[in-house]
């Protein structure tokens, strides 16, 4: 081999070296990200929504679609989108993760008034089972966390609240499922309260803290450090905050979970959810 030869080779191998060395550092970046199906709400195909011309993509096809678009393989679902709990749907679905090698990274739970914080016994007792099957779902489905919805918290309902919540974490600890909650509108100061005394998690939404930046990086300091391993990330409009500070925060505090990308912005979500996707693999 002559000098000439040598070059080319030489430098052929640094550049392929660095090829697979960004490929190995984009694919351990993108094992620590997710995207709700919850972010393509308008175009999915949904149980009790009116079909229309835009709604197209079938749940069923979520997974592919994130694999193939977005090289994700995380998949956090709303538990009213299975059509159905029986084992044969479970099964069918679990077949359509394999196919991509993807898995259900979270399950949020919505059962409306039936919450942590209802005044009457009855609903939140009715939480309570309700969780507990999706608990059990979850465990079928392979995702190791439930995000519970607290209703509106106050310093009047707290100490139910903490009290409904110690049964679900019980049991989501029996099942090895973590039960977490997300800020929505509510004080993060009571809500992380409410965790600690509960045995329960954080789901952080760094978009749902309020106010301003700064408001938002106390709220981050105050939950990050009782996180279940998945937080949620958007871009709001108007913005309010600085996504990528935001995500260097989490960095940080030490946080080594998920990213889950959150949709809420009107218009085509595939660029919405690109847009959040972007800032994800550029600062984490």
């Amino acid at each position: 081999m002559n000098r000439r030869e040598f070059l080319i080779s030489s430098t052929m191998a640094v550049a392929v070296a660095g090829r697979a060395s960004g490929q190995s550092s984009n694919s351990a970046k993108l094992d620590r990200i997710a995207i709700m199906a919850y972010s393509f709400q308008s175009v999915l195909k949904l149980p009790g929504r009116p079909s229309s011309p835009t709604r197209v993509l079938e749940f069923f096809d979520v997974p592919e679609m994130f694999a193939d678009r977005y090289k994700v393989h995380n998949v956090e679902a709303q538990h009213n989108y299975f059509e159905s709990t029986e084992a044969a749907y479970f099964k069918d679905f679990l077949a359509r993760l394999a196919k991509t090698k993807s898995r259900v990274s979270n399950i949020n739970l919505e059962f409306g008034n039936m919450n942590i914080s209802a005044p009457d016994p009855a609903l939140r007792a009715q939480a309570v089972d309700l969780t507990k099957a999706w608990i059990d779902h979850a465990v079928i489905l392979g995702s190791p966390r439930v995000m519970v919805n607290q209703g509106k918290l106050t310093q009047e309902n707290k100490q139910t609240a903490i009290d409904t919540l110690k049964i679900m974490a019980a049991y989501g600890k029996s099942k090895k499922i973590m039960v977490g909650m997300e800020p929505r509108g509510d004080s993060y100061v009571l809500l992380t309260e409410v965790i600690k005394a509960s045995g329960t998690y954080s789901n952080p939404d760094v978009g749902n803290f309020g106010g301003d930046q700064a408001n938002q990086h106390a709220g981050m300091r105050a939950m990050f450090p009782y996180t279940d391993g998945n937080c949620h990330m958007k871009i709001l409009n108007p913005p309010t905050y600085d996504l990528a500070v935001a995500v260097r925060l989490t960095k940080e505090l030490g946080y080594k979970g998920l990213y889950s990308i959150e949709n809420e912005l009107p218009g085509d979500p595939y660029p919405n959810v690109q847009a959040v996707y972007d800032v994800l693999l550029t600062n984490i």
